[in-house]
């Protein structure tokens, strides 16, 4: 019976004794959120301030650049760019290159063949037979004119026809040139070539091989293309409503998206064109140095900076945002105040700040203001 008792008596004092400590524990934490909330402030014990090294200060005035934000591409000159087409129509007998190739200026790409090709240095062949004939043929009956042996009207004939022949020739010899066959060699060793060869005009990246062996091509079908890369630029779009803002001889700087790299150049040419529907215009700019192993069409992200100016500026770690909104926290005695600001432009890694009216020698956070911020 005395034990029962006992362990009675020992029950209640632990009950007595749990709730005493809830209330001391609620008491303390309702005394810590009165504290921090006290006129909208935050409190900060001396330990909380040199274990979170927060740092005191005021905003600086340095100079800010503004920037227009855009994107782009790396690209080439169009000079830079060949496209390149049978000059006749034809079947591919081979295909020498594949995509991604780099290819050396007169190397051989293609070769094309076709019963037209024969027929056309075979009446080359033949009126360069004729001409002969008919120049002969003028010049007796010029001799037999002039010694009245013979009619006016028959030297006229003559001088006509080899006027017409000549025309002729003249004629194949220059649709031969532009097919690539050489029209003295042919008619000094008269051997027909089956076939002609097409060869690289530039020096570059074959980015586009639209034939293969067997395809029958006419001269409006491209066959390759090929991107000659020793000079490449940044082309950017620019919206409409910030064209007022540029001017050649602007500061770039570009980065690719996944890539740590970044590009620098100046505006060079700014077109003025406009696209209506994406209401932008293209902005020309050539880097300080051209990049290595990037392909040509790479998009990325650029900003143009547009002017520089003097603005009161605050580091970024000192600018805490939610919802859309910057506040800073400003220090009140012991306390500190979460103030609400306007932020402008950031530039390297200083943020400026509008209309944050400071009391004589009144400091705010520059760095820790997370901390300060989770404290609420």
């Amino acid at each position: 019976m005395k034990y029962i008792k006992i362990s009675a008596i020992a029950l209640l004092l632990g009950f007595a004794a749990t709730a005493c400590h809830q209330s001391a524990g609620e008491a303390s934490a309702e005394q810590g959120s009165e504290e921090n909330n006290e006129n909208g402030t935050i409190y900060l014990s001396p330990e909380q301030m040199e274990l979170s090294e927060i740092v005191l200060g005021q905003p600086t005035v340095r100079k800010i650049a503004s920037y227009i934000e855009c994107s782009g591409r790396i690209d080439v000159p169009p000079s830079n760019i060949r496209s390149v087409h049978s000059p006749v129509t034809g079947f591919i007998q081979q295909i020498n290159h594949l995509p991604g190739e780099y290819v050396r200026r007169g190397e051989l790409l293609a070769s094309i063949a076709h019963p037209d090709l024969i027929r056309l240095q075979r009446e080359f062949l033949e009126s360069a037979g004729k001409i002969v004939f008919l120049k002969k043929d003028m010049e007796r009956k010029k001799e037999l004119a002039d010694a009245d042996a013979a009619s006016r009207k028959a030297y006229e004939q003559a001088l006509s026809d080899y006027s017409v022949e000549d025309a002729h020739l003249n004629g194949l010899k220059a649709e031969l040139g532009l097919i690539g066959i050489n029209t003295q060699a042919l008619e000094e060793t008269r051997q027909v070539q089956q076939s002609i060869r097409i060869f690289t005009p530039v020096a570059g990246y074959l980015v586009k091989v639209e034939a293969n062996p067997g395809k029958l091509v006419e001269p409006n079908v491209l066959l390759f293309e090929i991107v000659d890369n020793s000079h490449v630029h940044l082309e950017l779009e620019v919206f409409a409503k910030d064209l007022g803002k540029l001017k050649e001889g602007q500061q770039v700087l570009a980065s690719i998206p996944g890539s740590e790299e970044e590009l620098r150049g100046q505006v060079h040419l700014i077109n003025k064109s406009i696209d209506l529907e994406k209401k932008t215009a293209n902005v020309h700019v050539h880097l300080d140095k051209e990049p290595d192993n990037l392909a040509i069409g790479t998009f990325l992200y650029a900003r143009i900076s547009t002017e520089s100016r003097e603005a009161p500026t605050v580091p970024e770690g000192a600018i805490v945002r939610s919802g859309g909104r910057s506040f800073v926290f400003v220090k009140e005695g012991e306390r500190f105040r979460k103030v609400e600001v306007e932020t402008g432009e950031t530039d390297k890694g200083f943020v400026e700040v509008k209309e944050l009216n400071l009391q004589e020698g009144q400091q705010i956070a520059l760095k820790g203001a997370y901390y300060i911020n989770g404290t609420e």
